[in-house]
């Protein structure tokens, strides 16, 4: 059994190595800069326990059921294959009673002759002349089918398969009250904690906080670390209790008024196992000469309330900077990757303390 599971872009093998932990499954394919990796399970259909790990999940945006995949290319005559490799896919089989069923597609690339709204046309009338050719009363409903059917031509490539994640992307957690202007996706910050390493037990900071999302995540996952939440607005630091108090995790979190830049005045030497941030970048500051203020600030206030071998994992777009400051104060550059983060590509980096 394979399932396409999507990621954010630029985080797929963080997605492979959650996957491989939660359902001991084989990465066969893994799409960098896509969000797209598939899976292998030696499991030969999908039953409660596969749905509760995969409904876990933490760096995922949805999983899919795969049931096709050929080569269509770039032309309209695409279509034609899409209807057929639809046809005999065993779709039908999986359209549970009262037998409705949406169509979600994507198409990903450039140069195409069609566009997502034609592959979901196609699909649906494949679905439904397949149903009913074999006596299944079929009818699609937008709103709450009993199944997704998820369709993509990604370049050359169709995917076809049941979406079992359900409508909603997973890195929406629902906790969300306080919307924050530059909100991070949770399961950015997920990954994030990844890539620093953390393990539970230990001391971890967001220094430019914003609605919480890194704190709340954070109290999420590691029940006895101390999680500290600061920000310099106090209105962002009471929608991050909002969002705290909507999560459950209120009482995890020390949340804290105070300026990124002079870290050491707020806590003390050597008490931070951890950092992970998004701090603000040019294009949301407005002045590059700003942003590079606030960035050597940060940096060099961090450098005395992180511990020996202490970890600190920023994205931002402004990596050159961020990575040339750190050296210069005496952090260690260990990882730097370009994600995607919005509409924008940014880069996460890790620095270490020596």
């Amino acid at each position: 059994m394979k399932l396409l599971l999507t990621t954010n872009p630029g985080l797929e093998d963080i997605a492979g190595i959650e996957c491989r932990e939660e359902l001991d499954c084989r990465v066969v394919e893994l799409r960098k800069g896509r969000g797209r990796l598939i899976v292998e399970l030696e499991s030969n259909g999908v039953d409660d326990y596969i749905y509760t790990k995969i409904s876990s999940m933490r760096s995922i945006h949805s999983a899919v059921l795969l049931l096709a995949t050929h080569k269509v290319g770039y032309s309209s005559r695409a279509l034609e294959t899409i209807y057929e490799v639809t046809v005999n896919s065993g779709i039908e089989n999986y359209l549970s009673y009262p037998h409705t069923f949406a169509v979600e597609s994507k198409r990903i690339g450039e140069g195409h002759e069609y566009h997502s709204m034609d592959i979901s046309r196609v699909v649906g009338q494949a679905v439904v002349d397949v149903s009913r050719s074999k006596g299944i009363p079929v009818a699609v409903r937008l709103n709450s089918p009993s199944v997704i059917v998820y369709a993509e031509v990604d370049d050359e490539i169709f995917r076809l398969g049941v979406l079992l994640s359900g409508e909603r992307s997973m890195h929406r957690r629902g906790y969300r009250v306080y919307d924050h202007p530059a909100a991070l996706k949770p399961s950015i910050a997920y990954s994030m904690f990844r890539i620093a390493g953390i393990t539970d037990g230990e001391v971890v900071l967001d220094p430019m906080c914003g609605g919480g999302t890194v704190a709340i995540e954070a109290a999420m996952l590691y029940e006895n670390s101390s999680i500290i939440c600061i920000d310099k607005n106090i209105e962002y630091i009471k929608g991050a209790i909002m969002n705290a108090l909507a999560a459950r995790v209120y009482n995890r979190i020390q949340f804290i008024v105070g300026d990124s830049t002079k870290l050491d005045k707020l806590l003390s030497h050597d008490s931070v196992d951890a950092v992970v941030s998004n701090p603000p970048y040019g294009i949301r500051m407005g002045s590059p000469g700003m942003v590079k203020r606030v960035y050597r600030g940060l940096l060099y206030s961090l450098y005395n309330v992180l511990s020996s071998g202490g970890r600190a994992v920023f994205i931002t777009t402004e990596s050159k900077y961020m990575a040339r400051t750190s050296e210069a104060v005496g952090f260690k550059v260990d990882h730097i990757r370009r994600v995607r983060h919005g509409d924008l590509w940014a880069s996460i980096i890790l620095i270490r303390k020596a």
